[in-house]
């Protein structure tokens, strides 16, 4: 019975993969609508963005058809439904809610709404276009197998299945922020995941989570894959959020959503894992695009200069003090290296560990050490302190 279960899961999984890599949503809304009038076609596409079309209010199309905001509300709840009537309407839709309601079971029940329309996009081109379809999909065609969860102060939008509670979901998300405020610092995933199943509510209530499962091998699965549920309930969680770096904390720490330049700048150095000119940083601050703010070269090397979190390791070049660098001009790492070693060294050996402490040329290394006042030169070629 366990081989033909196997068997049995096998298939499902690769009907699953085919569904989803055969995915079109825009072409999927392109196949219902054509039993439409112009009209209908028309009003249904500027209200919801379809096909490219930027999204419209109400009134601004009941301009054009000089018509009120009212009668075009009516066009478009009737155009819906009348959508659900047409002769072959299911044998178009059933793909996608396949999409859908596998996804949703395989995250928990219950995802952001955002999260969902990636993962409904993952063989898809993620444009605009096919965005608002999958959106119109599910909000107008799945609404009657789907629940939308309304944000509130814990959670943001998103879509779950009927068997999911809210308050399970947000009972766990207020343990997962314990979790997070008791280590008081950036959380990744597989320690959040793992102190996670350490807690009396993950005993007691994950089967309640796993439910949305149905049969028992398909809750074994879930409980392998408890990290991508968790991941679900961390990503429609107001409270918690992640950093470029994938590391997790509350949402309002500078660590995870930075207001300031310089907190944007540690954690764009920190991404790359390297020094960079401060111009480089700015750069790729902007290409982030944490928030609306334009980050500006002159403004982040002020920032650099005056947080001492950063290291000037180069002309223009910036570490982060974390990675071992220490402040100072070339002749002061050069002393330093000195009263480490506790012996003279050699020109080459200077030379090499000033270099895993500076982005300079050599001959300013070679001019440093030509600093007779702290520097001496011994008679057999070695450097040492004056």
């Amino acid at each position: 019975m366990a081989d033909q279960n196997s068997i049995l899961d096998k298939i499902i999984q690769s009907k699953q993969i085919q569904e989803a890599t055969q995915f079109n949503p825009t072409e999927v809304i392109a196949n219902i609508l054509k039993n439409l009038s112009n009209k209908e076609r028309d009003i249904l596409s500027k209200r919801f963005g379809l096909f490219g079309k930027p999204k419209e209010t109400l009134e601004e199309i009941g301009k054009a058809y000089q018509i009120t905001r009212e009668r075009i509300r009516q066009i478009e709840v009737g155009t819906v439904k009348k959508i659900k009537d047409i002769p072959g309407f299911q044998n178009h839709l059933e793909p996608a809610e396949h999409n859908v309601m596998h996804l949703l079971e395989n995250y928990g029940g219950i995802m952001e709404e955002n999260h969902l329309i990636d993962e409904l996009l993952t063989y898809s081109e993620a444009n605009p276009a096919n965005r608002q379809a999958s959106l119109f999909i599910i909000s107008n065609l799945l609404n009657d197998k789907l629940e939308k969860v309304k944000p509130d102060n814990e959670i943001l939008v998103g879509w779950k299945l009927p068997a999911v509670t809210l308050d399970v979901v947000k009972r766990a998300l207020s343990e997962l922020a314990q979790i997070i405020e008791q280590e008081n610092k950036l959380v990744p995933i597989e320690k959040l995941v793992r102190e996670f199943k350490n807690k009396d509510f993950f005993q007691k209530s994950w089967e309640q989570i796993t439910a949305v499962k149905m049969g028992s091998s398909q809750i074994e699965q879930a409980s392998d894959e408890i990290d991508k549920i968790i991941f679900s309930f961390l990503k429609i969680s107001r409270q918690i959020d992640q950093n470029i770096l994938g590391e997790w904390g509350l949402a309002h720490w500078q660590t995870v959503a930075p207001k300031r330049m310089s907190d944007k700048a540690y954690l764009v150095l920190r991404k790359t894992n390297k020094p960079m000119h401060f111009v480089e940083i700015t750069d790729l601050i902007n290409q982030t695009q944490f928030d609306k703010k334009t980050a500006y070269p002159a403004t982040i090397h002020n920032e650099l200069i005056l947080d001492d979190r950063y290291v000037l390791v180069g002309r223009g070049i910036y570490g982060l003090k974390e990675w071992g660098y220490k402040s100072g001009t070339v002749i002061d790492v050069i002393i330093d290296i000195l009263k480490n070693a506790g012996e003279p060294l050699t020109k080459e050996e200077i030379v090499r560990r000033v270099l895993e402490q500076r982005i300079v040329r050599k001959s300013t290394i070679y001019l440093a050490l030509t600093n007779k006042e702290k520097i001496k030169k011994l008679p057999d070629g070695k450097y040492a302190l004056v």
